[in-house]
């Protein structure tokens, strides 16, 4: 039988849903069905590059495509990485650096509470309390553990966030963000290459071995990634 949604007779082809879509939808997952329906309808999506800056601009803001690096914007203050469907900003946030081309949804904080009423607010407030937590926990792992066990969980942070064996930071910008002298993490890279688990080239970290960074981690990492493929 002939579909008569096209004039030719030719059956009209089944249109999947945009990736960016499912991103905030899954985002927006605590919401009921009509709360989020409305809650898509809202604010604009903006396409972003490698290298970019993030600035909070006080607004909802969600990634949808790509792999954002936060930090308060001082020295030692990484605050994770924000991956596909991850909320950033709830009316202030952390600053970033895109690490991949990607996609960033936004819209007015009053324009979302209205249209999502008291459910969205108890979903920004909820956003604001695991934010928190992560970062107290950065913290405590950060007060606990080596250089070694730091740089291997915040590379297989970073893995797992982008898809990438391949990240676009030199050991000084990963120093920085970790608050690491330049000896401890010059140490600590060069331990892990001598593991096998990764290799430095100029500007860059290529990984080479997911188990060798896992085993290397810091206790609050759980790896939940396909396995790098070992070069």
């Amino acid at each position: 039988m002939l579909e008569p949604s096209t004039p030719s007779g030719e059956a009209s082809p089944i249109v999947e849903p945009r990736e960016e879509i499912l991103s905030l939808w899954r985002a927006f997952g605590e919401l009921s069905f009509d709360s989020r329906s409305r809650a898509l309808r809202l604010g604009q999506i903006r396409s972003v590059r490698s290298g970019d800056v993030y600035r909070p601009e006080g607004e909802i803001a969600v990634v949808l495509e790509g792999c954002l690096l936060l930090d308060s914007g001082n020295r030692g203050t990484y605050c994770g990485v924000a991956a596909a469907g991850d909320l950033i900003d709830i009316g202030g946030g952390s600053q970033g650096l895109w690490l991949t081309d990607g996609s960033l949804y936004q819209a007015s904080v009053s324009a979302f509470c209205s249209e999502a009423g008291e459910e969205g607010f108890r979903l920004l407030l909820a956003g604001g309390a695991e934010r928190l937590k992560s970062m107290e926990t950065r913290l405590r792992c950060a007060m606990a553990h080596g250089a070694v066990a730091r740089v291997a969980s915040f590379l297989l942070d970073v893995h797992r966030a982008s898809g990438r064996s391949e990240i676009a930071l030199s050991q000084a910008n990963i120093g920085e963000l970790l608050s690491l002298r330049r000896s401890s993490i010059n140490q600590a890279c060069q331990s892990l290459r001598a593991a096998g688990a990764l290799r430095t080239v100029r500007g860059r970290i290529l990984l080479k071995d997911e188990g060798v960074l896992a085993s290397a981690a810091c206790c609050r990492y759980r790896p939940t990634f396909p396995a790098l493929r070992k070069r």
